[in-house]
């Protein structure tokens, strides 16, 4: 109840500062500052000592588990029970992390570490709340919130640790609990350890070598320190700041029914997409499945891929979305439903089309990453758009976790498959470069030597690899000859990486690049 204040004859309502709302996880994360404020600052610190200059290195997989290690420790303080189905997530992002340091393939090591961000971020989510109901548009939701609520929380540790001390000088001096001062002791012993690990490692040749080769391999200068403090400093802000914002739980738990549009409209729209898409259909598989794949006269196999491939993987993508879309805003209507049925039928067919078109592209110029990319993607988006077609008839099919399943369960298998080493593999078999051209090899024996290491076992053997001629040694001379040059270059990447790898950057895939190079 608000109180009155009178002034003369009128009546003004006491008016109040509103206070930020704390939950009882935020209460018990603040009163527990001498745990999480250590141990979000040995997670920097262990940050830092893991992926600091090192993409690739041994490390990752343990950086993974430290990640996990911190948040269900973080967890179990606060009195959040840990979940069973949660190990779903907890073998992916561990076996993503595996990965990582047996690749060197840049498609391969970006998407392995925005997979084991994503996996991380729905784990978070599907420990602090209640998500067995969400669909697609809650977690989208979701995730968006408590983003949000990071960044507002990124100062909280600075103002939980003000809170924290202003708490023990309330408290009597006997009672004092010693873990504020050993954090102060911490953060002052960090610069000054730092800096006397530099000055030691300028003075004494040996003592540097010995920390860079078993521990850091970073240049000791006063930027790289600068960049290690920064480093430090921002995850220790975001990790606190990300427990705080999953304590604040800003989002609600229940889930809004969203389908309150009228269906009539869906229908129209997608009544009319399907009769197009039912003559297209047809087409194909009149033409392109019963014609024996013949191309139409006057086209090459090139140009009637291109033609169509990225077309139809296009409306194949967008037809996935519209279902999803369809089923999460219209309401029921059994028309509705049978018109998306029919749009998902029409998809697989032009996943099969998409398919079979880049086979014939590749049977023709062979493979690349981006073409192993894009046939691993109509599979799992044949995979996806079956269980939105079951979700079209039972709403109780829990659709989000089946997509996150397919996607990561495939994406693992994409990883460890070394799409690198196959694509050498396939491209350099005999039968393959009979089809091409001399332009063609010109052009296949570039992008062969711009593989990563993963392939160095196919590359850098000569009874596999023509281009490297029948010298005795592990690569030809540099010559006028620009193949031998290429493959020179190739070896010479293989064996400064190979040099420049210790204890905390080691990699399967460059050490068994350089057996293969004789090194």
């Amino acid at each position: 109840m608000n109180t009155i204040n009178n002034t003369g004859n009128r009546c003004f309502p006491e008016t109040k500062t509103p206070e930020k709302k704390e939950t009882i996880l935020t209460k018990q994360m603040k009163s527990q500052f001498s745990f999480f404020g250590p141990a979000s600052m040995i997670y920097a610190l262990f940050y830092a000592f893991c992926l600091y200059k090192n993409a690739s290195g041994i490390t990752y997989p343990f950086f993974a588990a430290g990640t996990l290690c911190y948040f269900f420790l973080s967890m179990k303080r606060l009195g959040v029970p840990y979940k069973k189905d949660s190990l779903f997530y907890v073998i992916s992002i561990l076996l993503l992390g595996i990965s990582n340091c047996c690749t060197t393939s840049p498609q391969l090591l970006f998407m392995n570490k925005t997979g084991i961000f994503l996996l991380s971020f729905v784990l978070f989510l599907h420990t602090v709340y209640y998500d067995a109901g969400w669909d697609f548009p809650k977690y989208i939701g979701a995730i968006v919130q408590t983003t949000a609520g990071l960044i507002t929380c990124l100062f909280t540790p600075l103002m939980d640790l003000t809170s924290f001390f202003d708490a023990q000088k309330q408290r009597k001096s006997d009672k004092n609990s010693p873990i504020g001062f050993i954090l102060i002791g911490i953060a002052i012993s960090i610069p000054i350890l730092t800096v006397i690990v530099v000055l030691l490692g300028s003075a004494d040749v040996v003592f540097r070598n010995m920390i860079d080769r078993i521990l850091f391999s970073w240049d000791f200068s006063f930027l790289s320190f600068f960049r290690i403090c920064l480093l430090i400093t921002v995850v220790f802000l975001a990790s606190y700041a990300l427990l705080s914002a999953l304590c604040m739980k800003k989002v609600k738990e229940e889930v809004t029914d969203h389908k309150i549009w009228e269906p009539l409209i869906a229908i129209t729209v997608t009544g009319m997409l399907a009769m197009v898409y039912l003559v297209f259909s047809l087409i194909q598989i009149i033409y392109l499945f019963i014609g024996n794949m013949r191309l139409p006269d006057g086209y090459t196999y090139s140009s009637y891929a291109r033609q169509g491939f990225f077309q139809l993987l296009i409306v194949c993508v967008l037809n996935l979305l519209l279902v999803i879309f369809c089923l999460s805003f219209f309401k029921d209507h059994t028309g509705l439903k049978i018109i998306l049925t029919v749009i998902s039928g029409c998809t697989f067919i032009m996943i099969i089309s998409s398919a079979l078109r880049m086979f014939m592209y590749i049977a023709r110029y062979n493979l690349t990453f981006l073409r192993v990319f894009v046939l691993w993607s109509l599979a799992v988006i044949f995979l996806l758009m079956a269980g939105v077609t079951v979700s079209i008839y039972f709403r109780r099919f829990p659709l989000f976790f089946y997509c996150v399943a397919v996607t990561t369960v495939f994406y693992i298998g994409l990883s460890f498959a070394r799409p690198d080493y196959l694509i050498a593999s396939y491209n350099l078999n005999p039968a393959h470069m009979e089809y091409l051209d001399e332009y063609d090899l010109y052009d296949a024996e570039g992008y062969l030597s711009q593989l990563s290491t993963d392939a160095a076992p196919i590359l850098l053997n000569r009874e596999k690899n023509p281009y490297l001629g029948t010298e005795d040694v592990a690569v030809p001379r540099v010559n006028d000859d620009l193949k031998s040059r290429r493959f020179y270059y190739y070896y010479m990447n293989i064996l400064h990486r190979t040099e420049e790898m210790n204890l905390r950057n080691f990699n399967f895939s460059i050490y068994m690049a350089g057996k293969s190079a004789g090194l």
